[in-house]
């Protein structure tokens, strides 16, 4: 498993406008996509996307001008910084 990490300073606005983005978008998530979460500690937040692997977020990248975790990100406001890194399911 792997996970994009979207990360920007929100106002709390932001931060709203943002969930309700990602609500709306859930039912179009793209394939490969486990789950998502929002990460607020202040007004330092993160949109994590949990990937099945990372073949599969490759071919995803791939075909699309930027990520949507980038593009849900602009429309509440803001152009995230993101990274890719490991993640371990422990469930």
């Amino acid at each position: 498993m792997v996970a994009v990490i979207f990360e920007a300073t929100m106002s709390r606005e932001q931060v709203t406008r943002l969930a309700e983005l990602m609500r709306e978008a859930r039912p179009t998530r793209p394939a490969g996509v486990v789950t998502a979460a929002l990460l607020v500690e202040g007004d330092a937040v993160q949109l994590v996307a949990f990937w099945q692997d990372r073949d599969t977020l490759d071919r995803y990248l791939a075909t699309v001008e930027v990520p949507r975790g980038v593009e849900l990100m602009r429309k509440a406001g803001v152009d995230p910084a993101w990274r890719i890194v490991d993640a371990y399911e422990l469930g």
